[in-house]
């Protein structure tokens, strides 16, 4: 479900230059909204759940480097990140630690040997990646550079269903390509943002430009909108539980 229309590298990098205009050190990768703000702090609940101490770690779409700058306070023995962008790759190193080095890769060819991590993680990059022959590469690229556990936070849908820039898959889908790679899946888990989503995301897409690209500002109106609901959504994303949004999936290798 590709699109000729949607070229990564210059789509990110162009991400990269809105997130750089914005003012003070937030360097949430795409909108800057209430429900983003929101979203990120249940993910990094689920991200700090990975034993990073101790351990050499790789970031594949490392972006503006906000990951990294929270993995870094993990004390792992190595840190490393990839990403397709230049600029997201330059913005990220003005925040990032000076020993976490960053590589330019579409991630079909990584910089580095067989087994170098222990871990290797991803966090809503390959529902980006809209290439399906594409993202096999990259999946078989992440094995082979993984010397034990790969985790993946992205969109899990029942089926495929997206568009051109952000696909939803489903488990069994990620499962069988890694299990191809010799990695088994351990573990599943989903943040419960489900009410919250749809209700942002409707006052996101109601409220603002339909060629508004992401990183770009909301109007006023929508995040007063935002948080207003945001006072009331969460607990109902309690209730609502769903096996869908952002689901982190674990990965075994197999010995």
């Amino acid at each position: 479900m590709s699109d000729q229309n949607y070229h990564p590298e210059p789509y990110w990098s162009d991400v990269a230059k809105l997130i750089g205009e914005r003012q003070g050190t937030n360097v949430i990768a795409g909108d800057d909204e209430p429900y983003y703000r929101y979203k990120r702090k249940m993910f990094l609940k689920m991200l700090f759940t990975v034993p990073f101490e101790g351990k050499k770690v790789l970031e594949i779409g490392s972006g503006p480097g906000g990951n990294l700058v929270e993995v870094f306070k993990k004390k792992p023995a190595v840190l490393n990140g990839v990403d397709i962008s230049s600029d997201m790759i330059a913005l990220a190193k003005k925040h990032v630690p000076a020993s976490v080095e960053i590589f330019k890769s579409n991630g079909t060819q990584l910089p580095f040997g067989d087994n170098q991590f222990d871990i290797i993680f991803t966090a809503t990059v390959l529902q980006h990646n809209t290439d399906d022959a594409m993202l096999r590469e990259l999946i078989a690229e992440i094995c082979r550079v993984s010397g034990d556990r790969v985790y993946i936070f992205e969109r899990i849908e029942n089926s495929i269903k997206g568009d051109a820039l952000c696909l939803g898959r489903p488990v069994d889908y990620y499962a069988s390509i890694f299990k191809a790679h010799g990695f088994e899946l351990q573990e599943t888990q989903f943040i419960n943002i489900r009410v919250s989503y749809y209700i942002c995301g409707a006052i996101r897409k109601l409220l603002n430009p339909k060629d508004r690209k992401e990183g770009e500002p909301l109007n006023g109106i929508s995040i007063f909108l935002q948080n207003a609901f945001l006072m009331v959504t969460p607990l109902l994303d309690r209730i609502f539980i769903s096996g869908k949004d952002v689901g982190k999936l674990v990965f075994k290798k197999i010995k």
